[in-house]
């Protein structure tokens, strides 16, 4: 289901003051009108009754019924989401983007950026403001919840913040290596997850052996090669479509 994202902060009953790109979204993107009612949501995954006082504002009331005035009719997956996070290494330009905008739409809980050995370009605080104003796009569209944006963060303090099964995906000569079905065997969707994801050209041989030692199932794909961008979406579907089947 398709609600509004209410900024982070700003979610409680009342009065509600709406931003240059939020009127345009409900105004243009979504053509509500004044006096309009429709569903909002905080990031606490608390709803709202709102309704659009005028073309600055809306206000707000707690709801328990989210479903008697959302934005639209789009079905929307009410099922369990595998608790899953995504670390993935900063790449070059709007890669990052890309990859930030499609995993909180698959449903991830937490992406944390790394550096990695193979890094080519730091990332600024004008890109990460950038991929938290993407979150909330993606956010609205999907009608998914909003995931943890964490990092940067080094290769070795990625590994410490890994819970449950922690998969790497690797290009190495790596002797032991496993398909993702196989690294996901005797899972389900209460089972927590680990990906990671290394830059253009992969992680380091140090980095995957490191990864290993600390009991990360090393992860080679049945696919063609993909860009570092594509795995990482690869990866967190499929995990997610092969432990909610």
């Amino acid at each position: 289901m398709r609600v509004f994202l209410l900024r982070k902060g700003e979610g409680k009953e009342g009065t509600y003051k709406l931003t240059a790109k939020e009127r345009n979204y409900l105004f243009r993107v979504l053509r509500l009108n004044v006096n309009d009612v429709f569903t909002a949501k905080d990031g606490k995954e608390v709803f709202y009754r709102a309704f659009l006082f005028d073309e600055d504002t809306i206000t707000l009331e707690r709801t328990d019924s989210p479903e008697e005035t959302l934005l639209d009719g789009l079905s929307s997956y009410t099922g369990p989401f595998v608790p899953l996070d995504a670390f993935i290494a900063v790449l070059k330009g709007k890669k990052n983007e890309i990859q930030v905008r499609a995993l909180t739409e698959i449903g991830v809980s937490r992406i944390i950026l790394m550096e990695s050995e193979f890094t080519q370009s730091p990332l600024s605080d004008h890109q990460k403001e950038r991929m938290e104003s993407i979150i909330r796009e993606a956010v609205q569209q999907s009608g998914g919840k909003s995931p943890e944006l964490l990092g940067p963060v080094t290769f070795q303090q990625a590994l410490q913040l890994a819970k449950g099964r922690l998969l790497i995906l690797h290009q190495s000569t790596i002797e032991r290596t496993e398909k993702l079905s196989e690294a996901l065997d005797g899972l389900d969707t209460d089972s927590h997850v680990s990906i990671m994801i290394g830059p253009e050209g992969g992680f380091s041989e140090k980095e995957c052996s490191l990864a290993v030692s600390q009991g990360a199932t090393p992860v080679l794909l049945s696919t063609n090669i993909l860009r570092a961008e594509t795995a990482a979406i690869y990866t967190a579907a499929a995990v997610q479509a092969i432990l909610q089947n």
